[in-house]
């Protein structure tokens, strides 16, 4: 498949490429973490591997490929605009490969262990989370003998794996209404504004939805809820929304709300810090908030024997992160 939608590109070096070594998985997941992160040092933070690892990766694939993939600056890595297209396609096939393992892991860990379940899980790298991997870790220390594998998606991708009954049950943004299928809310986060220090709204200790009259606002990532919950507010109080498509993609983000003077809506995530360090975070002003819940689901039928020890660790959970106010 990566020789079709290569040579498209570069017909004329096909048997360069023929003669070059395989591209291995671990090139194209260094690779498309770090278009997403826009730097190898953030990009080996979420890999939990060393920077140097990771721009070895990407040189190699660059170098087997015969192509550039990335423009590099002193603060930041962007893809050409081949590498743009390239690392879409890339993160299509690196998930159509989760996919296959974690069905394969389910069939073999079912056979072996006390239970297994695998969920799906609402995640943004570039707008902040709610739930982190990192509160996974108490239920893998309580429960040993489960085998909860997680799978980390936008809210659209997590419920259409649970229709498409690849998981057991995902955790989305906002309810869903769909028949046989059971929803529990878990928790509300609010929902703060990202913008840069530059701009006029970041001297304000809270933003009114008026101030954002003829600001770009970047479309929410979760399009499936969010975006009517934040449309429909913006509206109620007279101000018309000026919507604008984002690659997801750091680069691309800080790009928006430096150049394009935009903004857009996060979760109140300290990792946001490092993502966006020429950003502010700013809250909704209290007569204006906005919060998303945040729910669990699973197929009414679905009669996983484990299942309700993980529900019952994910309302525990939310009531925690409640209590801690994050």
């Amino acid at each position: 498949m990566l020789l079709t939608f290569y040579d498209k590109f570069e017909p004329s070096k096909i048997q360069q490429r023929q003669e070059s070594r395989p591209v291995n998985i671990n090139q194209l997941e260094y690779f498309v973490t770090t278009v997403r992160c826009g730097s190898y040092s953030l990009a080996a933070r979420e890999l939990f591997v060393a920077p140097q690892t990771v721009a070895k990766a990407v040189n190699d694939l660059e170098r087997e490929l015969n192509v550039s993939l990335c423009r590099r600056s002193s603060r930041s890595i962007e893809p050409t605009p081949f590498g743009q297209v390239f690392s879409t396609r890339a993160s299509e096939i690196l998930y159509r490969l989760t996919e296959l393992e974690s069905l394969a892991k389910r069939q073999t860990l079912s056979q072996t262990e006390e239970g297994v379940a695998m969920l799906a899980v609402a995640y943004s790298p570039h707008r902040g989370n709610a739930i982190s991997p990192s509160d996974f870790a108490p239920f893998d220390r309580k429960h040993p003998r489960i085998r909860l594998s997680r799978t980390y998606r936008p809210s659209g991708a997590c419920l259409a794996a649970l229709e498409e009954g690849v998981v057991d049950a995902a955790i989305v943004a906002g309810r869903t209404t769909r028949p046989n299928i059971v929803c529990t809310r878990l928790l509300s986060f609010p929902l703060s504004l990202a913008i840069s220090r530059n701009h006029p709204l970041a001297r304000q200790d809270s933003i009114d939805f008026e101030d954002l009259q003829g600001t770009p606002i970047a479309e929410p990532e979760d399009l499936r809820y969010c975006h009517n919950v934040i449309a429909d507010r913006l509206l109620a109080q007279g101000v018309e929304p000026i919507f604008t498509a984002v690659p997801p993609h750091v680069t691309d983000h800080r790009r928006f709300l430096d150049e394009k003077r935009g903004a857009f809506f996060v979760v109140n995530d300290p990792a946001l810090v490092a993502l966006y360090p020429e950003a502010v975070t700013v809250p909704v002003a209290p007569e204006d908030p906005v919060s998303i819940p945040l729910c669990l689901a699973y197929a009414q039928n679905n009669e996983n024997r484990v299942l309700p020890t993980v529900e019952s660790y994910l309302i525990n959970l939310a009531a925690r992160i409640r209590k801690q106010g994050r």
